[in-house]
């Protein structure tokens, strides 16, 4: 089972660091932000979420 990740529009900076990342993951789509934590390995989404500099990306355990 795939992690679930949590995005909050009112903290992100929008720094495309996720996106750049793991495309594959979090990517825009019609104008709306979506993660696919399925598309990519847990430790891969982990590091990637941990890794966001606003902290509006968490994992919900």
């Amino acid at each position: 089972m795939a992690v679930e990740v949590t995005w909050d529009k009112n903290v992100c900076i929008h720094s495309g660091n996720c996106v750049k990342t793991l495309p594959q993951v979090f990517k825009v789509e019609n104008g709306k932000f979506v993660i696919d934590p399925r598309a990519a390995e847990e430790d891969k989404v982990r590091k990637t979420v941990a890794a966001c500099p606003s902290g509006a990306l968490r994992i919900k355990e």
